[in-house]
């Protein structure tokens, strides 16, 4: 696996894990929402934040982005964490819709 797969990956199960300084940072962003059950962001946002949590994000533009996280086994790995990325608000457009990292609620 590539470092970029690897980094991409180490941070999605950080916000799986509900990491409290992952949370806190993101909180501070203003762009994202976070309740008890979920995270909510849209991929702009994302990438705007993931690249100035961690420098080997600097080497891909949005497009690079979006296709390392679409060819990435996020879900797979978040579900063993008691989560999984959904769809929250579809237009029609990736760039513009919805996304949530959910934790799942096993109790």
């Amino acid at each position: 696996m590539e470092p970029i797969e690897q980094a991409l990956l180490d941070f999605f199960i950080l916000a799986a894990r509900k990491d409290e300084t992952l949370l806190m940072q993101l909180r501070k962003t203003h762009t994202f929402t976070i309740d008890e059950t979920r995270w909510c962001f849209t991929l702009p946002d994302l990438y705007g934040f993931i690249k100035n949590y961690s420098k080997v994000f600097t080497t891909i533009d949005y497009k690079q982005f979006r296709q390392l996280l679409y060819n990435s086994p996020v879900n797979e790995f978040i579900k063993q964490h008691d989560a999984k990325i959904i769809i929250t608000d579809n237009r029609g457009n990736i760039n513009e819709s919805g996304y949530a990292l959910s934790w799942i609620d096993n109790s």
